[in-house]
Order: C-alpha cells, then sequence, then structure tokens
C-alpha cells in the first residue's frame, strides 16, 4: 500500500498543479507548489522504505526520498524560473539514475522501472529546455506527477498478491 500513497501523492499533486494554472506566472507560487510536492513525495517514499526495509531495494527507495527532500530543501533559496528548472532537472536526473541502478541490479521490476526512467529523464530534458518560462516548467512538474501517479498506482496492484490462491479443485467449485 505504500506504492498507492506515493502514486495517489504524484497524482493528487499534478492535478492541483493543473488546477492553479492561472497562478503558474507568479515564479515564487511555482517555487512552492513544487517544494511541496517534492517534500510530499518524499514523506510517501520514507512510508515506503519503512514498508520494504531490510529488502534489497529499501537502501534505493531511501536515496530516493533524500533526493526529493534535499531538491526540496535546495527550493527554498530559489527565486527564480531559471533555479526551478535546474533543480527540478537536478531532482529528475537523480530520480532517473537510481531507477536505472535499481533495474539493473534488478531489484525492480522491467515494466515498472522502465516509465519511471523515461518520464524522469523527459522531465529533466524538458525542463532545462523551457528553463525560462516558469508556467512550462511547472506544467511538465504536474505533466510528470500525473503520468508517474498513473503508472505507479498500476503497478502497485499489479504486484499485489492473489486474494485467494486457486484450489487444485477450482474448476469443480466454479460454474
Amino acid at each position: 500500500m505504500a506504492k498507492v500513497l506515493r502514486a495517489a501523492v504524484l497524482f493528487i499533486a499534478g492535478v492541483v498543479i493543473a488546477l492553479t494554472a492561472s497562478l503558474h506566472q507568479q515564479v515564487s507560487f511555482d517555487v512552492m507548489l513544487v517544494l511541496a510536492t517534492l517534500t510530499l513525495i518524499g514523506i510517501a517514499t520514507i512510508v515506503e522504505y519503512l514498508a520494504n526495509r531490510g529488502t534489497a531495494e529499501s537502501w534505493w527507495i531511501a536515496a530516493r526520498a533524500i533526493v526529493a527532500f534535499g531538491a526540496a530543501g535546495a527550493l527554498l533559496a530559489i527565486t527564480d524560473t531559471i533555479g526551478l528548472a535546474l533543480v527540478t532537472a537536478l531532482w529528475a536526473a537523480l530520480t532517473a539514475v537510481i531507477t536505472l541502478m535499481r533495474l539493473v541490479r534488478g531489484v525492480q521490476p522491467r515494466r515498472v522501472a522502465l516509465p519511471s526512467l523515461l518520464l524522469s529523464i523527459a522531465l529533466a530534458v524538458l525542463v532545462i529546455v523551457v528553463a525560462q518560462d516558469p508556467v512550462a516548467v511547472t506544467g511538465f512538474f504536474g505533466a510528470y506527477a500525473i503520468l508517474r501517479g498513473v503508472f505507479l498506482g498500476i503497478s502497485a496492484f499489479e504486484a499485489a498478491p492473489e486474494v485467494q490462491p486457486p484450489t487444485p479443485n477450482a474448476d469443480t467449485v466454479e460454474r
């Protein structure tokens, strides 16, 4: 359920970003919105870490949380669009590196890691390309959050164990 929490945080943050589009001309609003989102992502990732503590992937999850909190902390000192774009791009790039490491080490299934990796790389590149446009930087971050939330939510439910394993005589019981 920890993945569902992170998926919900991402999706809801993306929707909030979309619904506040008229306010994105104010860089300070965008910075605070991305800062709050990264903080919530960090908290949700810590919950995921606690749920997976002691597994091969737990330290990679902790690294993702540290990166999110570090980016949120860096945003406290940011007052311009270029800074917002650079911090967002760095966060996305580090998230991509962590995802790639988890994929290479075999601690995350390819169907989960590949969309995350590609979306993180795309976000890093796109926010650098549009670094002088606060609406575009925040918009791409919001789109990323929605897409990642959806993919993560799907993977969380796909990875869920079956409620009741099939029995040997299941064909005779069900009609």
